[in-house]
Order: C-alpha cells, then structure tokens, then sequence
C-alpha cells in the first residue's frame, strides 16, 4: 500500500477534519523529526489527535503514544501561536495533496499548511498568510518556504471536480499516451482511481487516449463524475488487504501487520477490485490509524524513522 496519500483520501480526511470545527487546540508536539501531532479537544468529546507525517499522510487518532519530555523548537513555535486556538475551517487547495487549517484565538487569527506532496512539509502561517515557520526550509522555482515570505501555494494542478467534457477531451486529444496514463496523470485521478474510472465507463485502459470516440467520452465524464459524487456524499471508505488472515484480524485486538497486510485504502467504491478482501471502515483517519498507528506512535525523536 502506498504510504503517500492521494488526492482523493485528502479530499475525504478534509471534509472528515471539518467535523472538529469548533474544537481547541490543547498542545501541539514533534514526536520525530517528521511528525507532528496536534492535539484537539472538544466540548463534551474525548481529545483527538491530530498526527501529520510529513509528505505522506494526515489522520486522527486516539491512541496513546510517548511523546518527548522536552518540546522540539518547531513544536513550541506550534504552541505559542495554536494553544487554546479554535479550529475554524479546513479546506483543500484544489484537488491537490494539500490540506489548509484554519483558527482563531484572542490575538487574532494562524494557519496551519499540510504539504502531503512529494517531501511534504508543515507550514505555519499568521493572518495575512506570511510564514511564522515551516517545518522545514524549502526553495523551489515558483516558490520558497522560509520564515518571513508569503506563502504560495504549489502550481495548481487540474481539478477533475470542475472539468467539463471539453476539457476532458483536450486532455485525450492532446496526449500521446493510453487511456490509463493519460487520466491518471493529466486528470489528476492518479493510476488507481483512473483504473476505476475506465472500469466505471467500460473501458479499456491500454486504448489509445486519443482514439476515443464522443460517446466513450460521455460515458468516461459520467464515470468520473459519478466517482467524484460518491466522493463528496460518502461517509465510510474501503480497504482492501492482502489475505483472508488480514481480513480476519481487522478490527481485532491483534490488529493488522502494519503495511504489508494493506494494499489499497479508497473513499469510494472501486468496483473492479476483489470486495472478498475488503472491509468497511467507519472513515479515512480509521483505516490510516489500523495500518500506519501501531508504527506511527512508536515513532520517537533519536530513534528510528516514523517512515517505512
């Protein structure tokens, strides 16, 4: 199973983090130098942590797990801005990896950045979108994350929630590839959920992108549209897992062997995988905490990785 998330499973964490509008923040730490967790409380509701590793994934949880007896730098840096904070608003940059959290305190209002791309980062930003602090220092050709500069997002990829069938089709006219390449990488669906969607409007994936013809086009559209509809309305998601033993163990005391029992975790249905090895999860942040938390919370500052 891919470590990194996709668009589509930030997509569904972001409207899952935007049922804890409202709740404070109660203290924030840097378990590991890639990993940050923030811990959210609200009224009456047993406190959440928010666990963010970075470039890869974003998820609640409500396991224990240590946490170093000194703060980091960046994780007092958290803090001083975030303490006692209220969570406002989330959203999504586009339908990029990237994830946006809004609070306001007394003082005024801050801003957290979730970087899920590539190697990620976690941007800390004040109310007129100016870093406080990132994570980590990065420079790109459009861009720099460095305390004291405006944030700029990444280059916007394309939105497949706002393409019509004409943009659809400049895509499959213009590409030189196959029809599975072609939607994964150009429409921004990425290779399993344009399998999906080739499946949804049956259609092979190894046909010419330009071959199409307007009524496969239509079919496709609808397709998507229809994956995307699912996206926006659904609430549980699937995992899908190696063997009938992992299938056995979920939502057991034993648990999941961490990453080798899962191969594919999705927020709608994928009907042309195996459903005999899938289950049901209540949410993204539930499914992402059964096969990275056990390794996620082991994590520690001087010891190993919070990677695999």
């Amino acid at each position: 199973m891919r470590e990194q998330s996709s668009s589509f499973e930030v997509a569904r964490v972001v409207r899952e983090l935007s049922e804890m509008i409202g709740a404070r923040v109660r203290k924030a730490y840097q378990p590991h130098y890639e990993q940050i967790v923030v811990r959210l409380n609200r009224k009456g509701v047993p406190s959440s942590d928010l666990v963010i590793v970075r470039g890869l994934r974003a998820y609640c949880s409500n396991r224990a797990r240590p946490m170093p007896p000194q703060p980091s730098q960046f994780a007092m840096i958290l803090r001083k801005h975030l303490n006692n904070s209220r969570l406002v608003g989330v959203s999504q940059y586009g339908f990029d990896r990237v994830i946006r959290m809004d609070f306001e305190h007394g003082g005024g209002s801050v801003r957290l950045v979730i970087e899920l791309f590539r190697e990620g980062n976690i941007v800390l930003l004040d109310g007129d979108g100016v870093i406080i602090q990132p994570l980590t220092h990065a420079k790109y050709a459009s861009r720099s994350l460095k305390k004291g500069v405006e944030y700029v997002p990444p280059p916007e990829a394309v939105d497949p929630r706002k393409m019509e069938i004409s943009d659809l089709s400049k895509i499959l006219d213009d590409s030189d590839s196959d029809l599975i390449r072609t939607i994964a990488s150009r429409a921004n669906l990425g290779r399993v959920f344009g399998s999906a969607a080739c499946s949804l409007a049956e259609l092979q994936g190894d046909v010419p992108a330009s071959s199409l013809d307007n009524d496969q086009r239509e079919s496709l559209m609808g397709a998507i549209a229809s994956m995307l509809s699912e996206l926006e309305t659904g609430s549980s998601s699937t995992l899908w897992l190696t063997d009938d033993e992992a299938v056995s163990k979920w939502g057991t005391e034993s648990g999941l062997d961490g990453i080798s029992s899962a191969e594919i975790l999705s927020p709608i249905s994928l009907s042309h995988l195996d459903n005999s090895l899938s289950v049901q999860v209540d949410s993204i942040s539930v499914a992402l905490d059964g096969v990275f938390g056990t390794h996620d919370a082991a994590a520690f500052i001087g010891g190993r990785r919070s990677v695999w």
